[in-house]
C-alpha cells in the first residue's frame, strides 16, 4: 500500500477531474465511494483502477477492504485528509473511494439481454438524484436495462451513482444520440414504446405491460419530446386525486414500473 500526501500528485489530479463529466466521459470511469458498493464492484465484473483509503480512518471495514485489495494486487493508496477531502464527493465520508472503470455493453448484446424483457428509455431527464432512483427502481422492477438519450443528465455523476445504490453497474447502460437514434433501435428490437403526458386518454394500469416494453420517462419540466409522442405505441396517463398537476418523475415512473411486474407475475 503506497501514500500519497500531496495535492499535486497526478493519480490524485487524474481522480479530481472526475468530479466532471468531460473527464469522466474521457477517462471512461467514475468515483464509488463506501465500502459497502466498492466490495460489490469489486466482487462483481465492474474493474477498480484505484483504492484511496484515508490515513486516518478508525474504520475497521474501510481498511480491511483496503488491505484485502492491496493483497490481491490492486493499486491502494493511503492518503493525507486533505488528499482525501480532495477526491471525496460527499460531506459524510466513508472513509474509502475507489476509482472505477465504466461498464460497456453493446447495443446487440444489450437487447439480446432484454430479449422479451422491459427497458427504461430516460429522455432529458437531467437531476442526478432523479436518475439514480430511476435506474434503483428499475433494477428492483425486474427491467432488463435502460437506454439514455443524449440532452440526459450523466448516470455516472457522483450524486447519480449514490441515489442508484449499486444500480449504475448492475443495470447495463447503453446511451442514443437523439429521439430518432433511440426509437429506431426500440422499434428494431420488437419493444413496444410507452410514454406518459397529463392529458393521456390511457390509464397506465389498463396497458399490457408484461414484456417487451419500454417506458419512456421524460423531463418534468417539458415532457416527452415530440418524436416520443408522435411515435409511441400507447401515451399514458396515471389518475390523481388533489390539486396536484403532476408527479416527481421518479416516482410516477416507479408507479409504472412496478405495475409492469405486478402484472407479469399476476397475470
Amino acid at each position: 500500500m503506497k501514500t500519497i500526501t500531496s495535492l499535486d500528485n497526478q493519480i490524485v489530479k487524474m481522480t479530481a477531474g472526475l468530479s466532471e463529466k468531460k473527464y469522466r466521459d474521457r477517462e471512461q470511469a467514475y468515483i464509488l465511494e463506501g465500502p459497502n458498493m466498492i466490495r460489490e464492484v469489486l466482487l462483481q465484473s465492474g474493474k477498480a483502477r484505484f483504492i484511496f483509503l484515508r490515513a486516518e480512518s478508525e474504520s475497521e471495514e474501510a481498511r480491511q477492504l483496503a488491505e484485502k485489495a492491496d493483497k490481491n494486487g490492486l493499486a491502494v493508496y493511503e492518503v493525507s485528509d486533505s488528499v482525501f477531502h480532495k477526491l471525496s464527493q460527499t460531506e459524510n465520508s466513508q472513509d474509502i473511494l475507489a476509482v472505477i472503470e465504466k461498464p460497456h455493453i453493446s447495443r446487440e448484446d444489450f437487447f439480446m439481454n432484454a430479449r422479451s424483457k422491459n427497458i427504461l428509455v430516460i429522455d432529458r431527464v437531467q437531476d442526478p438524484g432523479n436518475i439514480g432512483t430511476l435506474l434503483r427502481t428499475a433494477e428492483a422492477a425486474g427491467f432488463a436495462g435502460a437506454l439514455f438519450i443524449k440532452g440526459s443528465g450523466d448516470p455516472f455523476s457522483p450524486k447519480a451513482v449514490r441515489a442508484a445504490s449499486g444500480s449504475t453497474e448492475r443495470l447495463p447502460i447503453i446511451f442514443a444520440e437523439s429521439a430518432n437514434d433511440a426509437l429506431a433501435i426500440l422499434k428494431t428490437n420488437g419493444k413496444k414504446v410507452f410514454a406518459t403526458a397529463m392529458n393521456a386518454t390511457n390509464i397506465y394500469y389498463e396497458a399490457d405491460l408484461r414484456n417487451d416494453v419500454a417506458i419512456v420517462v421524460s423531463n418534468e419540466g417539458n415532457g416527452a419530446s415530440k418524436e416520443i409522442l408522435e411515435a409511441a405505441d400507447e401515451i399514458l396517463s396515471i389518475p390523481m386525486d388533489g390539486k396536484t398537476e403532476s408527479l416527481n418523475v421518479a416516482i410516477a415512473s416507479g408507479i409504472i414500473m412496478f405495475e409492469s411486474r405486478r402484472q407479469r407475475y399476476d397475470r
